[in-house]
Parts: structure tokens; C-alpha cells; sequence
């Protein structure tokens, strides 16, 4: 089966019949039909009418008759170019959620290894900080429409390794590891300590403190009031736009509710850092996004926080092909696909243009007491939008290094 007929498969039944009566009509070549597959997909998933029912087709049949698939495809992308250029309108966008399929978790006994940060591998095609990766737990009970962990596992379970403390006490660490993230497989904190994850991670680090663990989440359940955490054991929060979170970030915690929740570690004595991530090109996101910041500079001062990133959307093939099967309502692929790294996003002018609005309107106070860094991104947004850059990514990892264990040394 050819990857249009796959994707066309998993079409509803009008869908299916509407686009191949479309390709029985006109000439396509295999890559216009997948062309035009995908973009179906998509007016789907953004609850937009199909091309195919408001084509022009008096204008296309006056073509001659090889040249009327050439005609439908140039209206087709002229259509589609116009819908992703634009700022992504969410205020008549109401998804109906469809919650994944009720999850079962299970302890699983299955080895802690060491990964490495998503980023594309050495070739400074983004600036990466090198982290170094952890997965306790595999998948995640949030259903974020953008996530690209629902396509690594299944759906169905959620994999908690056990007998951690053990196994992270018979681990092997390179000397060059100092920063590890538990963050990437699935919420570090939304379990808690349900399956003796926190414990073991906390014992792990106060026997390491040459070592930073960085947990990261979009959850509000308070792991902070009955329990404390080594000063080397950083809680991080991904922070976005309300209207992001409502429609895009399905049974996460609100944005509010995340800060409440951040200003717990910081009350239990921890630092804490914030991953203004992904951001979305949306109309109306100056206000939401600079509105996230001056939240953050009324519940918190420079010296509590250990970092703030910042980045967007990007997305492998492999994920896009997930999302348009799935087929889940959902806007975050209206937006120029541009290739960035082997991978798709935003186009750099647009990038800048966010990043800088988000930087810009944190203080100075704020700006210059924190380590701020953009996460995956082409290296050459960095002069532009943080007024600093890096030469190399050993560089950046250099730097980040000294300013974490420097906010850790402080009381």
C-alpha cells in the first residue's frame, strides 16, 4: 500500500470517497496525490471545509484536458498557502476532545539507560546544550495535540521501571554528564511518587551532587508539601498561551495552576525553571505570550528561577504522519512546514519575531540574572533575540553549566 492510500485509509468513509473520486477525475502524479492527501488531512484535523467542495471547477474545466490537475493543484496550494501564512485563528476553533485510550500502568523491569537530547546530531544545525536523558517512565496520560511521545510507545500502557533506587545506584556515569532530564518520555511529575520515582531520583541526587536532574511538567499535583528535594534537583514547568493550553494541551494543568505549583518547589527550597515552549503563531499571541511573563515576574524573583527557554513547534516526519492519521482535531500544523534540521517549523522571520517579543518584555532585572536559552533552535536566532551566541554547542553547554551550579551554590 502506497503512503497516499495509508493516509487516505485512515480518512472517514465521505472523506475517502470524496478524494478519490477527486483523483479519478484529474491526472495527479503519486507525489501531487500524497500532496493533496496530506493537505486534506490537515483541513480536517483544522475542522476547515475540504478544498476538494469549494475548488473552482468551472474555471479548472476550462483547461485542456491534461493541463485541469495542474489548474485544481494550483488553486489547491494557493488555498493552502493562504491558510498556513496567516496567524493561526482559534477563536471559532472548538475541538472535540477524544481522550486516549484509558491508560493501564504497568512496572516494568527493563534496564535505566542514558540518552541524548532530541537535537539533530553534531553538524551545529541547532544549538544544543547536550542533555543528557532519563526515562523512568515511558508515555504520558496528557493529550497534548502536538506531542510526539504518543508516537514512540504504546498508547495503551504507561511503563514505570521498577526497582529504580537500584538501578540508578548500579549506573554507570560518564564523567562528562552533568546535566540529566526525565522530562522527555513522559510528565516527571504528574505520578509523583506513586511508583518510588521522586524517592529514588531524590536519593540519586543527593549522592551525585556534582550532577543537576531536571524534571519537567505541565502538571499541578503538589509533590512539594510532605516531602523535600536535594538543592540539585531542578522542577521545571512548559508554559503557554491560555488559549494554547484550552485548545491544544488536553488535560494539562492551567497556566495558573502550573505557576501555583512552581511556587511550591520554590517555597520547599528548590529552584525552579521555565520552558516558554512550544510557542504557537496564533492570533492574539503577543498578549497571551508577554502576558505569561509578567506573571512570572509577579510570582517570582530572578534569583529563584534557574532558567527560562524558549522555542516552538517542531515536528519530524515520522510525528506529522502520526497526527494526520490520527486525524484528531487539533490547528497546530496550520503554519508554514518549513525544514529546520531534518525536521519542520516555523520560518526564521517568524521565530525571531516571537522570541524577541517574549525576551524583550522580561525586565532587566530578570534578563540579566538568568540563564536564557533557545531550545533547539538555528543558531543564528540567538544574536538577534538574547544578544549573545555561542560558537560551538560545547560552548553553550559550557556556559549553561556554570551559571546552573552557580544559582545552585547560592542559599
Amino acid at each position: 500500500m502506497t503512503a497516499t492510500e495509508e493516509l487516505i485509509d485512515s480518512f472517514p468513509e465521505t472523506g475517502r470517497h470524496d478524494i478519490r473520486k477527486l483523483f479519478e477525475r484529474f491526472h495527479f502524479t503519486e507525489s501531487q496525490k500524497l500532496e493533496i492527501a496530506k493537505d486534506e488531512a490537515d483541513l480536517r484535523q483544522w475542522k476547515e471545509e475540504s478544498f476538494i467542495h469549494i475548488a473552482d471547477y468551472p474555471e479548472i474545466e476550462k483547461r485542456k484536458d491534461g493541463r485541469k490537475g495542474e489548474a485544481y493543484l494550483s488553486q489547491h496550494r494557493a488555498y493552502m498557502k493562504t491558510l498556513r501564512k496567516e496567524e493561526t485563528d482559534y477563536s471559532t476553533f472548538f475541538p472535540e476532545v477524544h481522550p486516549r485510550l484509558k491508560y493501564r500502568t504497568e512496572m516494568i523491569d527493563k534496564p535505566i539507560v542514558l540518552g541524548r537530547c532530541p537535537c539533530p546530531v553534531d553538524g551545529e544545525k541547532t544549538r544544543c546544550c547536550k542533555l543528557t536523558t532519563m526515562d523512568p517512565v515511558e508515555q504520558c496520560a496528557f493529550s497534548c495535540s502536538y506531542c510526539s511521545v504518543q508516537s514512540f510507545y504504546s498508547e495503551k500502557e504507561i511503563h514505570a521501571v521498577s526497582n529504580l533506587r537500584e538501578k540508578l545506584d548500579s549506573l554507570t556515569i560518564p564523567e562528562d554528564v552533568w546535566h540529566i532530564g526525565t522530562g522527555q518520555a513522559s510528565d516527571s511529575i504528574l505520578f509523583g511518587d506513586d511508583y518510588s520515582t521522586l524517592s529514588a531520583l531524590s536519593d540519586f541526587a543527593r549522592k551525585h551532587k556534582n550532577i543537576i536532574i531536571e524534571l519537567k511538567s505541565k502538571s499541578g499535583r503538589d509533590v512539594f508539601s510532605s516531602r523535600e528535594y536535594p538543592r540539585n534537583m531542578f522542577f521545571t514547568w512548559s508554559l503557554n498561551a491560555p488559549t494554547i493550553i484550552e485548545k491544544e494541551e488536553h488535560l494539562t494543568a492551567t497556566l495558573e495552576k502550573r505557576l501555583e505549583n512552581a511556587a511550591r518547589a520554590r517555597d520547599n527550597g528548590n529552584l525552579v525553571g521555565f520552558h516558554i515552549h512550544p510557542m504557537v503563531y496564533f492570533r492574539g499571541w503577543e498578549d497571551e505570550y508577554t502576558g505569561i511573563v509578567r506573571m512570572i515576574e509577579e510570582k517570582f524573583t530572578p534569583d529563584e528561577i534557574a532558567m527560562i527557554s524558549i522555542g516552538t513547534l517542531t515536528f519530524t516526519k515520522s510525528v506529522l504522519k502520526k497526527l494526520r492519521e490520527n486525524g484528531e482535531e487539533s490547528r497546530v500544523l496550520e503554519m508554514e512546514l518549513t525544514p529546520a534540521a531534518g525536521k519542520f517549523s516555523y520560518p526564521l522571520d517568524v521565530k525571531e519575531k516571537m522570541f524577541r517579543t517574549v525576551y524583550s518584555s522580561f525586565s532587566e532585572q530578570f534578563r540579566n540574572n538568568i540563564f536564557f536559552y533557545l531550545c533547539m533552535e538555528d543558531p543564528s536566532l540567538w544574536k538577534p533575540v538574547l544578544e549573545r551566541e555561542y560558537s560551538s554547542d560545547k560552548e553553550f553547554e559550557m556556559d549553561m553549566k556554570q551559571n546552573y551550579f552557580r544559582k545552585i551554590s547560592r542559599p
